[in-house]
């Protein structure tokens, strides 16, 4: 009969080593997915802050705006007083009124920014109207759109 009690105590004693080591593993299982998942989340959140801060700092204007002599090209200064390089496209859109028929003619021209504008420099844009020379009294709706879409917009009067 002692000998059937030794042994009772022994298996309590085992089941509580494999219990322990069975919640044990469990935890370390759980806490190591825990960490990884806060990592990744820690890591999305800075790479996302970073990426804001560049929209905020991001600050351009469009500083000044001519024509050449025959009106088929348009110069559009862009000045980057920003911290951050900026790489920007430039929209005109000439509106022509013609009082003889009362009527408004559109034309939209597009130049694509291939080089960042550093900060801090202001360079020119040519926009070419060959097939439609801009004539006095033309207003031209100018939109600089960046890649960050930040946008400054500017008129211009043709004199």
């Amino acid at each position: 009969m002692r000998r059937l009690k030794v042994r009772r105590g022994i298996s309590e004693v085992i089941a509580s080593i494999i219990l322990t080591a069975v919640v044990l593993t469990v935890g370390g299982a759980i806490w190591s997915f825990a960490q990884s998942a806060t990592l990744a989340a820690t890591n999305d959140y800075i790479n996302g802050t970073f990426t804001t801060m560049k929209d905020i700092t991001e600050r351009f204007i469009v500083e000044h705006v001519s024509k050449n002599t025959d009106g088929t090209q348009l110069y559009v200064w862009v000045y980057n007083y920003g911290t951050v390089d900026i790489v920007s496209d430039v929209y005109a859109n000439a509106t022509h009124y013609n009082p003889t028929t009362h009527s408004y003619t559109y034309t939209c021209k597009l130049t694509m920014g291939t080089t960042p504008i550093v900060s801090g420099s202001y360079p020119q844009v040519t926009i070419d109207f060959q097939s439609n020379s801009l004539q006095s009294g033309d207003k031209i709706g100018i939109k600089v759109y960046t890649r960050r879409q930040n946008i400054a917009y500017y008129t211009y009067y043709v004199p």
